[in-house]
């Protein structure tokens, strides 16, 4: 019967050493959990009638199987140590067997992953990081091909290796393993069995293997910018709803924020988390800078150098919004050449490789471990001077004289109640401001700056890179792509093209139809047509 495995066997009925030693072995390691040792303790063993394969009473001798403990440790696995053996198994079968025949077995897969699983952390094994917990996999079968023997992972001295696998064998596979490593298993994207290649392409971890650097810095840089980018979005959704808290008057505002301040940091209770409390204290002088820099305006005071000192402290925050909005309190204060200044900085900094950072808004892909490999181009070994982030630029109601006059309209975006009635959670607490991704903001007020100067050729030029940045529709970059496009449709309304400014108001409407600032920019442009 081919597809049957019938073996002959005694069921041992007392505890033995064998399996007590391997409990012990296990104690206190992450796998296999306590519950499991537990249970197979009093799991029963069996004696089948298999000899040692170099023997010469080997049809006398008779071995130990603990095969329904194997078989719990099986059970247990997750679904990517799940999907590992199985990629494991296809390599055997398609890979090893040129050069192995059958000499590797499903055992052998079987004993390698239990190896692996044992020695390293929970948290490795998600569907992200199959292609490298299958790496991991492969180091182990080297390192035990190396050291010619392979070990029973239950049963002390036996080595899997014995009657299977032939010395030159071995040798023929550690070269092969070696090579594949090198080449990062490239080998195993041209297995044909089931698809494989497009599944692993599913992982989102092809590229990275590409790449050449699956086991060094890239995957560890690449770790790193996804971690601090998912903080920072963190960070910025946490300022906005201390601050939608404590947004209510200008009288009682800045107490709070002075209190919030001296809070954030005399609560921090180690290093990393004064670290975290110095940059959101950075936030809240960005904001506090900010609002006191509109009150001056509102009284038309000037903007003097210890006012503009004090706002530089916070340069540092990102690349781009702290600046972005010291160029724009420069602008609103009549300090057009130091804004263009500030502007031709933040432009220089702002290369392809930097991320726009949102708090509240989620672009589907945005957080794939392959967009920061990508980051990662042209920096692997000097790394960043600077964190390649860039927050969205927001301006609340106290801001508004340091606020370039469109964006007002943000404020106040809906057009009816039943509008604000719509927005859900998050929604409220950040469509009240105005928001906008820091690239289209950036060569928006550019264009303002520019035009004030009268500088027209490069006036045109900041107009035409914007209206390039939003058609190029970067969608990993463009979290108000509503509001980029009002920014550029108020560029052709001052440039007196009506019929352009409505094409992209309109086109502001395919991403948001209500609680959309563009549907009082219309009705403005419908009354300048209409006279």
């Amino acid at each position: 019967m081919p597809n049957w495995d019938i073996v002959s066997a005694f069921h041992v009925r007392k505890p033995l050493p064998e399996i007590q030693h391997w409990i012990d072995r296990c104690r206190g390691k992450h796998w296999p959990p306590v519950q499991l040792l537990e249970a197979a303790r009093i799991a029963p063993c069996f004696l089948v009638p298999a000899g040692h394969p170099d023997s010469d009473y080997k049809r006398e001798e008779w071995r130990l199987s603990p095969n329904l403990i194997e078989r719990m440790l099986t059970f247990s696995f997750n679904m990517t140590q799940t999907k590992c053996y199985i990629v494991l198994k296809l390599i055997k079968k398609s890979l090893f067997a040129y050069i192995v025949g059958d000499a590797i077995t499903s055992f052998h897969c079987k004993t390698i992953m239990f190896f692996t699983i044992e020695r390293t952390h929970p948290s490795l094994w998600c569907e992200h990081n199959l292609m490298f917990v299958l790496l991991l996999c492969l180091h182990v079968l080297r390192r035990w091909l190396r050291l010619t023997r392979l070990p029973h992972y239950i049963i002390e001295g036996v080595n899997l290796f014995d009657g299977k696998l032939s010395k030159l064998l071995q040798k023929r596979l550690l070269v092969y393993i070696d090579s594949l490593i090198r080449n990062n298993l490239q080998d195993i994207f041209c297995i044909g069995i089931d698809n494989i290649s497009c599944r692993l392409q599913s992982c989102s971890m092809r590229y990275i293997v590409q790449a050449g650097e699956l086991r060094g810095v890239c995957l560890t840089n690449s770790i790193r910018l996804l971690l601090k980018y998912d903080y920072l979005k963190r960070l910025s959704r946490v300022f906005t709803v201390l601050n939608h808290k404590q947004r209510s008057s200008h009288n009682t505002f800045m107490q709070p924020l002075k209190y919030l301040i001296r809070s954030l940091f005399e609560n921090s209770t180690n290093g990393i988390s004064k670290t975290a409390a110095l940059e959101c204290i950075k936030q809240v002088y960005t904001f506090q800078i900010s609002v006191q820099t509109s009150y001056y305006l509102r009284l038309r005071n000037v903007l003097d150098g210890e006012k503009i000192r004090r706002a530089q402290y916070s340069f540092n925050s990102d690349v781009a919004s702290s600046r972005l909005k010291f160029a724009s309190m420069l602008y609103c204060s009549g300090h057009h050449q130091a804004a263009v200044r500030v502007l031709e900085d933040v432009e220089r900094s702002y290369h392809s490789n930097i991320k726009a950072v949102c708090g509240f808004i989620h672009l589907e892909g945005d957080c794939h471990l392959q967009v920061f490999a990508d980051m990662l181009s042209g920096y692997k070994d000097e790394g960043f001077i600077e964190l390649p982030f860039a927050f969205c630029v927001r301006f609340v109601r106290q801001e508004s004289y340091c606020t370039p006059a469109i964006l007002l309209f943000e404020m106040n975006r809906n057009i009816t109640e039943e509008e604000v009635a719509q927005r859900d959670y998050d929604e409220k607490l950040w469509m009240d401001c105005a928001e906008v991704d820091a690239r289209p903001f950036l060569h928006y007020l550019q264009y303002l700056t520019y035009g004030g100067l009268g500088e027209r050729d490069k006036q045109l030029h900041a107009m035409g890179v914007l209206e390039a940045f939003i058609d190029i529709r970067n969608q990993l970059n463009l979290y108000h792509p509503e509001t980029a496009l009002n920014l550029l449709g108020h560029c052709y309304e001052m440039e007196g093209d009506y019929a352009g400014a409505l094409r992209y108001y309109e086109e502001s409407f395919r991403f948001r139809r209500t609680n959309n600032a563009a549907n009082w920019h219309v009705l403005r442009i419908m009354r300048l047509i209409s006279g």
